[in-house]
């Protein structure tokens, strides 16, 4: 799985839930540390940690089998949507997640191809 796809898959478990986000309490709220709980198969690895930050960059770091990883990126928010973007290969790509739930603790997230992911504020 490339690291970008890895990355959205992770942004998208922090939000994933039924009651769409508001717009003002993504970007507030997304800022912090956030651990994935649950993901479809495929997605970040139960275990990851994505930080968001408030000058719009974002890590991800975690374990699949026996290899850590660790990837750097940018990331957007526009109402629900969140947009992250990073470098592999040589070449930048982005991919979007819609946020259904967002608290002071909880985030459900779902990616363009349906994947869902949840994260718990750490």
């Amino acid at each position: 799985m490339s690291a970008l796809k890895l990355l959205a898959a992770v942004a998208v478990v922090c939000v994933l839930g039924t009651a769409r986000a508001d717009d003002k309490d993504v970007a507030k709220k997304i800022v912090g540390k956030w651990t994935v709980t649950k993901t479809d198969e495929g997605g970040v690895p139960v275990g990851a940690v994505l930080e968001f930050t408030a000058d719009g960059k974002a890590k991800l770091t975690g374990k699949k089998g026996d290899a850590e990883f660790t990837q750097e990126a940018t990331y957007k928010v526009d109402g629900n949507k969140l947009t992250v973007t990073m470098k592999a290969d040589g070449k930048e790509r982005s991919h979007a997640v819609t946020v259904h739930k967002i608290s002071d603790t909880e985030m459900a997230v779902e990616g363009e191809d349906g994947k869902k992911a949840e994260f718990k504020k750490n």
